[in-house]
C-alpha cells in the first residue's frame, strides 16, 4: 500500500527538480540568443541603482535535530516573525520579520537560542554572464 504523504512529498520533489531544470534550460537558450545582440536601451553601470545583497525583512532560520515544533513556534513568536514557508520538515523555515529591525539584528537575536543551528540572510544569487 502507498502511503500518500510519502507519495505527496515525492511527487513535490519531482516538480521542483522540473522547475528547476526548465529554469536552467530557459535562461541558457535566452542567454544564447541575446549573445549578439545590442543593448539600445541599456543604462550606464554609473546609473543602476545596487540591487541588496538580500531579501529585506526576510531570513533564513534552521533549527538543529530534535526540536520540538511546539518549541520552535515559540521561538519564531518570540522573535517577532512570521513563517513563509517551512523547507526542511520541521528544521528550516523562510521568515519575514514583522517589525522594523535590521535582518542582522534580528539574526543575532535568533542565534542566541541554543535551539538554532543558524540563522541567515535569504540572499539574492545572481548568475554571471
Amino acid at each position: 500500500m502507498i502511503c500518500l504523504p510519502a507519495l505527496s512529498h515525492r511527487l513535490t520533489q519531482v516538480v521542483r527538480i522540473m522547475t528547476c531544470v526548465s529554469a536552467v534550460w530557459l535562461f541558457a537558450s535566452c542567454d544564447t540568443m541575446n549573445r549578439n545582440a545590442t543593448a539600445t536601451h541599456a543604462l550606464e553601470p554609473s546609473m543602476r541603482s545596487p540591487a541588496p545583497r538580500f531579501v529585506p525583512r526576510e531570513a533564513l532560520v534552521k533549527f538543529k535535530d530534535g526540536v520540538s515544533p511546539e518549541r520552535i513556534a515559540s521561538i519564531l513568536r518570540n522573535n517577532r516573525v512570521d513563517v513563509i514557508a517551512e523547507i526542511k520538515r520541521g528544521r528550516l523555515y523562510h521568515v519575514r520579520i514583522l517589525d522594523d529591525r535590521s535582518v542582522e539584528s534580528a539574526i543575532t537575536q535568533l542565534t542566541s537560542y541554543q535551539e538554532i543551528e543558524y540563522a541567515e540572510p535569504n540572499y539574492r544569487y545572481e548568475t554571471q554572464k
